[in-house]
């Protein structure tokens, strides 16, 4: 939930706050930037910036499970100037090389591994009564914030959207932890769906980012 900073000020002669100072503005942007970095959400978007732009070298992994059907795993070592992994699913393994020099070969790496990212299902629950901030926890050598994600402790209003989604009985259920900035150091996420004629798709995620 993004927490939302409102700042009232009076110019005229009426009102409760006459007479006292106004808040620096200074002052006013600092205690809004605490405020969203002490609960920021789960930014998916900042996955995708953080392996196109990379700051410093990291590991990147990521699973999709779509239970009794498939499995894919993707693995790479990404630094500001190359990106090296593989791609591992049914079909066998998968080089992945981009290289910043050669945009092509970067942007194609780049989509190879945050295309598959669950965006629309973090949508549906991301600031939702669903997603709940649970503390702080150190993960993969970063403090974190973490987040407990559940469709069952939804509101009526947001249960009926992911019963429009996922069918009566479907759920989202998982964990997130993310920076200060909302960039998911880690997570993982159960999904699943029930259909209309009767049939049910079970779906795992989990990402971790870690040190080379």
């Amino acid at each position: 939930m993004l927490l939302a900073v409102v700042c009232g000020c009076s110019s005229g002669a009426t009102g409760g706050d006459h007479g006292r100072p106004a808040e620096p503005a200074a002052a006013t942007a600092t205690a809004a930037a605490t405020a969203a970095s002490d609960n920021p959400g789960i930014d998916l978007q900042c996955v995708a910036n953080h392996i196109g732009k990379a700051p410093a070298p990291f590991h990147w992994s990521y699973k999709k499970k779509v239970i009794g059907l498939s499995d894919a795993d993707w693995e790479a070592e990404v630094t500001p100037d190359s990106i090296a992994g593989t791609f591992i699913d049914s079909s066998g393994t998968h080089s992945i090389h981009g290289a910043r020099s050669d945009g092509t070969s970067w942007n194609t790496a780049v989509m190879i591994l945050t295309g598959p990212l669950p965006a629309s299902t973090f949508a549906l629950v991301n600031n939702s009564s669903a997603t709940v901030r649970a503390g702080t926890q150190d993960i993969n050598d970063r403090h974190a914030i973490r987040y407990s994600i559940d469709t069952s402790q939804d509101t009526p209003a947001d249960a009926s959207l992911i019963r429009s989604v996922l069918g009566v009985g479907g759920f989202i259920k998982g964990t997130a932890w993310v920076t200060v900035e909302g960039c998911p150091v880690s997570f993982s996420l159960d999904v699943e769906q029930h259909n209309q004629d009767g049939t049910v798709e079970r779906e795992h995620y989990e990402e971790n980012v870690t040190k080379p």
